[in-house]
């Protein structure tokens, strides 16, 4: 389209910011922008303005942006045939989009462009020394953009290493401190929430239920909370212009571990400046940080959550909580679920755990336990489990603790030396395999299979011995500091009746076998055993040994 410098023009001026550019000096702000516009449109009569579009926060990398799109549809409509900027890098810093647009787009349009900085005017362009000057611009403003992403991206990340808190909003529970917005602080309102939430949790409430119950009681949901603290918030997860707590909501704070002082930051990324889809990193790319802020759930109460939700638990009808042992119940002759069964004789109901494999597919043994009766068994047993804990740890108090640690060591140490074994071992395998291939007695692919077996092993077993020293030099320090556990259990001493939160808190699983017999397998019982054996091996000659 031919264009002519004696018509008016219908001018509209373009203005964009971007931190994310490294756009922070006042030159660049909008209103430093606008006045720059407007000043050269009442210096150059033709120009008319007919609008002023601004892109405020968005990058310069991609053309994806809402009023630069506003600003086009105008331009196609025919309502504007000259764009105003301040300088090319305004515009965009895609050298090939800005390219397309300046050489290809805007011609075709009959589209006059400005870029009043850069001395930029189509209508007046030499196209020798433009053909030159303006794409090496471009690719210069391009340059900027990668090399101001890289440093936004190195530097998050070290914020992140660091443990400082660089999401816009705090988590729900949580507050950023004035002084510090990397920093957390606890939100006493709705951390109260929050633990209510894992509190219901434990006693075998569902997330469906628990969100029910925050609607119910006009609880706010994290979004409304956040908005009523006068924030600016907003949330991809809201599905209906009606803000209520749903099991999504409840499960995603249950999950978190921000609620025991952990930060995991780094979880999403974008595979370049240019492409702004999200793209999920592997969870060991993550930046995971502990002990960054106060907690407001005890880590023991959020492992425990984190295994029931693992769990395949059913809600009992009307809502009401899981049963006792829901998710806990394994056959012991073959490793499967135990469902619970009912039975009606007469006017009565018996309800029994049976083994779902016998009771589907007829693959093990018809065996079967009353719920009162386990309900018996396991209450008894768990009863003589933590005076177990308790009278353990009263020994332990009792006991000398260089003796202890001379014990523990002993022990670490007979494991090192068992790994070092271990590790020679496979190196000798190794060593001997190229022998055993030039001999003929492997062909080379058994070679290869075995060698990789034998690595895998060898390195496997180093692993294990350097986390075992690290544990014998753990083992010098502090020895109390692996007992926290026993609290866990003294927290239920006298007991006289069960409960779902007490179960899935110190029951790992509970094994059913065909005679009726009973295995409880409990939380920290690895933990258990090495201190019964440290009290063994710390024990005096001529002493019974615990």
């Amino acid at each position: 389209m031919k264009i002519s410098a004696e018509q008016v023009w219908n001018t509209c001026g373009y203005v964009r910011l971007s931190r994310e550019d490294g756009d922070k000096e006042e030159s660049n702000s909008v209103t430093g922008q606008k006045d720059l516009i407007r000043d050269y449109m009442t210096r150059h009569p033709e120009l008319r303005e007919c609008g002023m579009k601004v892109d405020d926060g968005y990058t310069g990398s991609n053309f994806d942006r809402p009023a630069f799109h506003e600003m086009m549809a105008e331009v196609k409509a025919g309502k504007i045939n000259c764009i105003v900027v301040k300088d090319l890098s305004r515009f965009g810093r895609d050298h090939l989009g800005v390219g397309e647009y300046l050489e290809q787009l805007f011609p075709f349009l009959g589209v006059r462009f400005i870029a009043i900085n850069d001395n930029y005017d189509s209508l007046h362009s030499n196209e020798e020394s433009d053909e030159l000057v303006i794409p090496f611009k471009n690719l210069i403003n391009e340059a900027y953009c990668r090399d101001t992403s890289v440093k936004t991206r190195s530097q998050l990340e070290i914020k992140r290493q660091r443990g400082d808190f660089i999401g816009s909003f705090a988590v729900f529970g949580y507050r950023k401190d004035p002084e510090n917005r990397h920093r957390l602080l606890v939100d006493e309102y709705a951390a109260g929430v929050v633990r209510d939430i894992f509190k219901w949790k434990l006693e075998g409430i569902s997330a469906g239920d628990i969100a029910d119950r925050l609607t119910a009681e006009g609880i706010l949901t994290p979004m409304d909370y956040k908005r009523s603290q006068g924030m600016r918030y907003s949330t991809s997860f809201r599905l209906k212009e009606e803000s209520v707590w749903d099991a999504g909501m409840v499960l995603r704070i249950l999950k978190n571990p921000v609620y025991i002082g952990v930060l995991e930051q780094g979880r999403v990324t974008t595979p370049s400046y240019r492409v702004k889809r999200l793209v999920v990193k592997p969870r060991e790319e993550w930046a995971v940080v502990e002990n960054c802020h106060e907690a407001i759930i005890d880590r023991y109460d959020f492992e425990t959550i984190q295994k029931v939700l693992a769990l395949d638990t059913r809600t009992s009808v009307s809502g009401r909580a899981v049963e006792l042992f829901s998710g806990m119940v394994n056959c012991g002759e073959c490793g499967g679920a135990m469902i619970r069964k009912t039975v009606s004789s007469g006017k009565k109901k018996y309800v029994y755990y049976v083994c779902a494999a016998h009771k589907n597919e007829k693959s093990c043994f018809a065996h079967s336990l009353r719920v009162e009766v386990l309900n018996e068994i396991v209450l008894e047993a768990l009863k003589k489990h933590i005076q177990d804990v308790i009278d353990l740890s009263d020994l332990l108090e009792l006991t000398d603790t260089a003796q202890l640690q001379q014990a523990g060591m002993r022990k670490l140490q007979g494991r090192l030396e068992k790994k070092r074994e271990e590790i020679d071992r496979n190196q000798a395998l190794l060593r001997s395999l190229y022998e055993s291939l030039a001999d003929g007695v492997i062909d080379r692919n058994e070679y290869q299979d075995l060698k990789k077996t034998y690595s895998r092993r060898r390195a496997e077993a180093e692993e294990q011995a350097e986390a075992i020293q690290e544990e014998m030099s753990r083992e010098m320090g502090n020895l109390s500091e692996g007992r926290d556990w026993i609290e866990q259990f003294r927290k239920y001493q006298n007991i006289d009746a069960l409960d779902r939160t007490m179960i899935v808190s110190l029951i790992e699983r509970i094994l059913i076998f065909r005679d009726r017999k009973v295995e409880i397998v409990y939380r920290w019982h690895d933990e258990f055993q090495w201190q019964v054996d440290l009290l063994r091996q710390a024990a005096l000659p001529g002493r019974e040994a615990v």
